[in-house]
């Protein structure tokens, strides 16, 4: 039977983030990108969006499909740990593309902490252009819609604390992630897991499936045939 996988996509995007991607891994896998919780065309309730109500969102969109294979960008990854650890049963494997363990102060220094900012204030249409001055004005404005669809409660009850979950995780774990001094997670998120996958991929920073489509697409496909193997 051919895998079934799942894409989860990152803070503030939906579902479309992974539609170049997608389009690398084989034709004979079942492949189908959601939206998370709170974004896109997902229920956008009034409150319960820390990871715990995203896993259980996930899992039950996956349940029908079980057993699946995760994969997950960034606040998709935190997910996708959470889902294995609270869902053992519907997960054989996760792929997380750049996890990340580090997070920025209260100082807004990095760019996901001014663009929640902005969020909540709404002020998304002078800071994205601000932050993203190599983008085309076309993924400008779709950074501006889906965050703008995402609703405020993800970024006023944001969990960064995936780490929690990593050690109930007990199905294989590939992590593959950027490098720390272009943006991305580095190997940081491999210390939490036991006999993890790493993978750098070289020059890549944190959105790597768009920049290192792939060299990403290629390092997933690896993940999955080793859970066959």
């Amino acid at each position: 039977m051919p895998p079934r996988v799942f894409l989860l996509h990152g803070l503030g995007a939906d579902r479309r983030a992974f539609q170049r991607f997608e389009r690398l891994l084989p034709d004979t896998w079942q492949v189908e990108s959601i939206d998370l919780l709170g974004h896109g065309d997902a229920p956008k309730p009034a409150a319960g969006y820390d990871l715990d109500h995203h896993a259980a969102y996930v899992a039950g969109v996956v349940e029908a499909a079980a057993p699946v294979v995760l994969v997950g960008h960034s606040y998709g990854a935190a997910t996708s740990v959470a889902v294995a650890a609270t869902r053992p049963e519907l997960v054989t494997g996760i792929v997380l593309l750049d996890p990340i363990v580090h997070f920025a102060g209260g100082d807004g220094a990095s760019a996901t902490a001014q663009m929640m900012r902005a969020r909540r204030e709404g002020t998304l249409a002078q800071v994205v252009p601000a932050l993203f001055t190599s983008s085309s004005p076309a993924l400008q404005q779709w950074t501006i819609d889906t965050w703008q669809r995402m609703h405020v409660g993800v970024v006023d009850e944001m969990d960064n604390a995936w780490t929690r979950f990593a050690d109930r995780v007990t199905c294989p774990v590939t992590i593959v992630h950027g490098e720390l001094e272009l943006g991305g997670g580095g190997d940081l998120a491999s210390d939490w897991f036991d006999d993890p996958v790493d993978v750098n991929i070289a020059g890549a920073g944190h959105y790597l499936h768009a920049t290192h489509a792939r060299e990403v697409a290629d390092a997933v496909i690896a993940a999955i045939e080793r859970l066959d193997a």
